[in-house]
């Protein structure tokens, strides 16, 4: 059995992501977001992955407050449904840039580390708009570059390109860009830019080995029907001498993060934009005033 086999442990890859990334690195981003909601709003969480963001919003307001979650990918929302059992959370399948949701519907909306994905940016900003009350907020956030956003990811991104290949990079979660980006996003879409910041949390990831195997197991390049293939296939023996290589290299560049516990302890930095979509005949209440 190879490492990759049986760090999978017959885990599919959704069930992986909860374990070794929602708890010390999506969860500290998500608190922040959480804390914007307020008794009474209807909330829609977009792109939710397994559910990080919408079950604290859950644990924080309970019963006071209506949570929507939408993400593109069925096992992601099937993880995110047994994590939220308890919780009065409706999970459905939807597209960022085809929500099924009328005009005007939420007082308050959250992206965590999803728009990047987005196929079609301008339109998802735009449905972004759509369904959002008069005077109603988004919260948006994406990685910076892997070098500025982690010193973790910036080291696997040089093993990657070492080892793997450089047209690996930038990864997909670290490869947005600038925060003009979003800023240019927004305007376009016409909502109103509250704050667009640099928001930099501490953060805890696996330990190196776990790390490496988690995330080449993400990692993949387009066939030519355009199916993304592994990098390394779990049963292949030689992926056990790349594994390892990878593993060196970022022992030696991380060692001031490992922790007692030999996980890693770092700073994690992220574009964190808030918007809002400003009540209709807004601004011409504003020149008559």
């Amino acid at each position: 059995m190879t490492k990759m086999q049986d760090f999978i442990a017959g885990r599919t890859p959704p069930e992986l992501y909860e374990a070794y990334l929602t708890p010390g690195f999506f969860t500290p981003f998500a608190e922040e977001m959480a804390a914007l909601a307020k008794p009474g709003d209807r909330c829609l969480d977009l792109a939710c992955g397994t559910g990080a963001v919408s079950r604290k919003l859950a644990e924080r307001f309970g019963e006071r407050i209506t949570i929507n979650a939408v993400d593109i990918a069925p096992p992601m929302l099937e993880v995110a449904k047994k994590q939220s059992s308890a919780c009065s959370i409706d999970y459905q399948i939807a597209a960022a840039d085809d929500l099924p949701f009328t005009d005007d519907s939420f007082d308050i909306l959250f992206c965590q580390q999803g728009f990047q994905f987005f196929p079609d940016k301008e339109k998802a900003m735009a449905e972004i708009r759509r369904v959002l009350k008069p005077g109603g907020r988004a919260a948006i956030s994406v990685w910076r570059p892997a070098e500025e956003a982690s010193p973790v990811f910036a080291a696997f991104e040089k093993a990657v390109g070492r080892h793997l290949g450089n047209d690996l990079l930038p990864l997909g979660p670290f490869a947005f860009g600038k925060a003009g980006r979003l800023k240019t996003l927004a305007k376009g879409a016409r909502l109103k830019i509250d704050a667009l910041e640099t928001l930099t949390l501490p953060t805890t990831l696996p330990a190196i080995e776990d790390f490496v195997l988690f995330d080449v197991l993400f990692l993949g390049r387009p066939a030519a029907d355009g199916a993304l293939q592994p990098v390394l296939e779990p049963e292949d023996p030689d992926g056990d001498r790349l594994i390892a290589l990878m593993v060196e290299d970022m022992t030696q560049a991380l060692q001031e993060f490992v922790g007692a516990d030999g996980r890693l302890h770092a700073p994690s930095s992220t574009h964190y934009l808030l918007a809002r979509k400003t009540p209709k005949g807004g601004l011409l209440r504003r020149l008559l005033s």
